[in-house]
């Protein structure tokens, strides 16, 4: 038998987030996508499984595994999906609003949400995601491979005026529990968002101002973490071990400032009652109206000495009107 001249490349490659309708179910074809900025992405393999292996007996000739005492273990799995991505305006509000349920700027995480809790294979819900990959199926060009209802599990945006540019980028996670498929989808009359659409890409060299207990700082770089936990509830084994569904856990707001140190970011961390983050570029800001300020840190570099600053977003008072972060994408 000959060896396949098929390969991949990442290049070769585009990436769709697709807008479902019914849990357990693809975006259809003429539903609502949009192409992400990718300049990575990683996802499980389509066969995930672990091996579920019986202890041996006792006695004689029993140190031995028979077949029927090895068996691959699918219940349980969970797919993997990991994208890196330039932050525009359309794909961080498409990514805001697959995680904390606000698609349009400013993002606004409430101490309340999520607002959608239930989670059933078959039930109607626009919240799941298909996330397609072109040319990714095992045969190459001409065969992708999309996982479908993928659930949000974390957000992390990261700017850096030293780094990539200065262009603020994103990674964001998803987890499904049901199995991906290699074949063909495609978007044909739908709303379709290409790359060619997404001009603006958020830049840490347009900061305009950023302060921290409204105190001015200069800022070099920042880094933003929202995660929460998804997990699968039972397993169809008729049907290649498919979710009854998801239960998801409680919002987790992280994320760290590195800025020059001086004497405002000595007043500016030095508040144990939380502070008011604002990070802004006029068309691209991260609020946060009650942080909490972790240990600091000095990093007594040549071009200067540097305060990195940890920190943690909460909410003040009322979980349904206040907000635990606010990310904006006005253009």
């Amino acid at each position: 038998m000959a060896k396949s001249a098929t390969f991949q490349t990442k290049q070769n490659t585009n990436v769709v987030i697709g807008t479902e309708a019914t849990m357990g179910t693809a975006c259809a074809a003429d539903g609502t996508t949009l192409e992400m900025p990718v300049t990575d992405f990683s996802f499980s393999e389509i066969k995930k499984h672990s091996l579920s292996v019986a202890p041996p007996r006792t006695g004689s000739g029993a140190l031995t595994q028979s077949d029927d005492m090895v068996k691959w273990q699918r219940h349980d799995r969970m797919f993997d999906v990991s994208i890196t991505f330039h932050s525009t305006a359309q794909a961080l509000d498409r990514i805001c609003l697959a995680l904390f349920g606000d698609g349009s700027t400013p993002n606004v995480l409430l101490g309340s949400m999520p607002s959608v809790t239930s989670y059933k294979h078959g039930a109607s819900n626009a919240v799941p995601v298909t996330l397609w990959f072109e040319n990714a199926g095992h045969d190459g060009e001409g065969v992708d491979m999309y996982f479908t209802s993928c659930l949000c599990t974390g957000l992390t945006l990261s700017g850096d005026i030293g780094s990539n540019g200065g262009v603020v980028m994103g990674t964001a996670t998803f987890q499904t529990a049901y199995a991906p498929t290699q074949g063909a989808l495609t978007f044909t009359g739908g709303i379709h968002t290409l790359l060619t659409a997404q001009t603006t890409m958020f830049n840490m060299h347009d900061l305009q101002t950023t302060t921290l207990d409204s105190e001015d700082i200069l800022l070099y770089s920042f880094e933003l973490s929202i995660a929460r936990p998804v997990n699968r509830i039972g397993f169809d084994s008729g049907n290649d071990f498919r979710p009854m569904g998801y239960s998801v856990g409680g919002y987790e707001v992280t994320g760290s400032i590195t800025c020059k140190r001086d004497g405002e970011v000595d007043d500016a961390i030095d508040n144990v009652a939380g502070v008011a983050l604002d990070i802004d570029t006029t068309v691209f800001q991260v609020t946060g109206s009650k942080v909490f300020v972790d240990e600091a840190g000095i990093s007594m570099d040549d071009d200067g000495w540097k305060q990195t600053i940890p920190l943690r977003f909460t909410y003040d008072s009322a979980a349904t009107s206040n907000a635990v972060v606010t990310i904006g994408t006005a253009a």
